[in-house]
């Protein structure tokens, strides 16, 4: 499920630490493939009728992209200095979310990686950060990554939802399974996997029932993985703070959960649990899409 033979890696080159660029080198450590680094540049400055006459924008971008590609050369030449294949990519366009998946789905990319901050609840909110873009949009693998480095044998989280609609073989807990038991794999690594679930104010009679149910559900979903049952966690807490706590307590470097894109009027009112989750991790998340997933970004 996780077969990697592109990866496009996104920068910004004007950061002074690149985190994406030290994870896509040790995941390389471990496989053979193709690495794009990627800048989606665009200023206001040198759009038509704003400073400049329209004769001299584009020789200006170019300008701008040439002195980008340049950095991003220099920051290539560390992965290159360790044998590996490199591209470097400068792109004009805005938004530089949507740069960034048509790139990903023109290289035929089967993963993407990017560095995450943390942002303001209203932020998330009103959609303000490309990174909560590419979470909603990015129809491949999503590797949002912070500035800690992995460990030496890498814990890999899986976050399901057995009892979710989606559950089925083709459905988006195995997707997710599969590839965090592949990620563990490659990363010499361990994989666990935690469900959590929050009832609402039932009679105490119907608590035991209902956590049977759920500890049914998860151990029909384990089955089909190879997940040690002493690395698999049912909780009884709402979902953002279970894969939290559980991340701290067992160390996780990685958590991989399932995305899906919800329109914006549902994200104000209910929120996603991938974002909501997104800023009160400390680790990386991978985001992994259902198989039939369409973005909402073209090709054009």
């Amino acid at each position: 499920m996780l077969n990697l033979k592109n990866v496009l890696v996104v920068l910004d080159p004007d950061q002074e630490q690149q985190p994406a660029l030290d994870k896509v080198l040790t995941l390389a450590k471990m496989a053979d493939f193709n690495i794009t680094l990627l800048s989606c540049e665009y200023t206001q400055y040198l759009v038509e009728g704003y400073y400049f006459d329209a004769i001299d924008l584009p020789r200006l971008r170019e300008e701008l992209l040439a002195e980008r590609k340049a950095i991003l050369e220099k920051q290539a030449s560390v992965l290159r200095d360790n044998g590996l294949s490199v591209e470097v990519k400068t792109v004009w366009g805005h938004p530089a979310y949507e740069v960034a998946i048509r790139e990903a789905r023109q290289m035929q990319a089967d993963l993407v990686i990017a560095h995450v901050r943390q942002h303001s609840a209203i932020s998330r909110i009103l959609l303000a950060h490309n990174d909560w873009q590419l979470v909603r949009c990015c129809p491949v693998p999503l590797l949002l990554v912070k500035e800690d480095a992995w460990q030496h044998d890498p814990v890999v989280l899986a976050a399901v939802d057995p009892k979710h609609a989606r559950h089925k073989p083709s459905g988006l807990d195995h997707r997710v399974l599969a590839i965090t038991e592949d990620l563990a794999k490659l990363t010499q690594g361990t994989p666990w996997a935690v469900h959590a679930y929050s009832h609402l104010t039932i009679p105490q009679d119907l608590l035991v029932e209902e956590r049977a149910d759920h500890e049914q559900a998860f151990k029909t979903l384990m089955a089909d993985f190879s997940i040690d049952e002493a690395h698999q966690v049912l909780s009884e807490e709402a979902a953002e703070f279970a894969i939290q706590a559980t991340q701290k307590e067992i160390g996780a470097d990685i958590v991989v959960m399932g995305g899906v894109s919800r329109s914006l009027l549902s994200d104000v009112f209910i929120g996603n649990t991938t974002e909501r989750v997104l800023d009160f991790l400390e680790c990386d998340v991978l985001i992994v899409k259902p198989e039939d997933f369409v973005s909402p970004v073209s090709d054009a």
